[in-house]
C-alpha cells in the first residue's frame, strides 16, 4: 500500500466490455423478436440456412436458437415426389429443421440407401412463414449433394 494516499488510475477491462456488449445485443435481439418483422425474417432464414451473405449468418451465431417457431418438415424419397407416395415422412422439429438432412437421425438412413430425396421445410412465427425445398442427390464421392430453393416467403 502506498502511504501517500495516491490513487492509481483504473484501466478499463476491454474483454469485459466486449462480453457485456455482446450480451446486451443478444438481449435486444431476443426482446425485439415478437415485434420486429426484420428480426423475425432474419431468424427464420437462419433456421433454414438461407441467410445471405455468410457474414450475416456468422453475426447471428451468438443468438440462441429459438424453440418458439413452428417448424414442419416433409421428406419424400425422390425429388418432386409423386402424389400419393406412401413413403413420405412428415413431422415437426424444435429448431433448425434442415438438420433432418445434415445431422438428424435420418442421416444414417440416407447414407445407407443412396437415392435422391426431397426435404420440404416450413417455419412460421407470428404471421411470418418461410418454405424452403432441399434436394439431396447421391454424390459420386459418397454422401449427398444438397441444393435448395426458397419456395415461398409469406409476410
Amino acid at each position: 500500500m502506498s502511504e501517500s494516499g495516491d490513487l492509481q488510475p483504473t484501466r478499463t477491462d476491454l474483454g469485459f466490455v466486449a462480453v457485456l456488449l455482446l450480451v446486451v445485443i443478444v438481449v435486444v435481439w431476443l426482446v425485439s423478436m415478437p415485434i420486429c418483422q426484420f428480426v423475425q425474417r432474419a431468424t427464420l432464414e437462419r433456421m433454414h440456412l438461407q441467410t445471405r451473405p455468410f457474414v450475416a449468418w456468422v453475426i447471428q451465431q451468438p443468438i440462441p436458437a429459438m424453440y418458439n417457431f413452428y417448424n414442419r418438415f416433409e421428406i419424400r424419397p425422390s425429388p418432386w415426389g409423386k402424389e400419393g407416395d406412401d413413403s413420405t415422412e412428415k413431422g415437426t422439429v424444435n429448431h433448425f429443421p434442415v438438420r433432418m438432412f445434415t445431422f438428424g437421425d435420418n442421416r444414417a438412413v440416407f447414407l445407407s440407401e443412396p437415392k435422391p430425396r426431397q426435404l420440404d421445410v416450413w417455419s412460421s412465427y407470428r404471421g411470418e412463414e418461410l418454405h424452403t425445398r432441399w434436394v439431396a442427390t447421391p454424390s459420386a464421392q459418397g454422401g449427398f449433394d444438397l441444393t435448395n430453393e426458397v419456395v415461398e416467403a409469406v409476410k
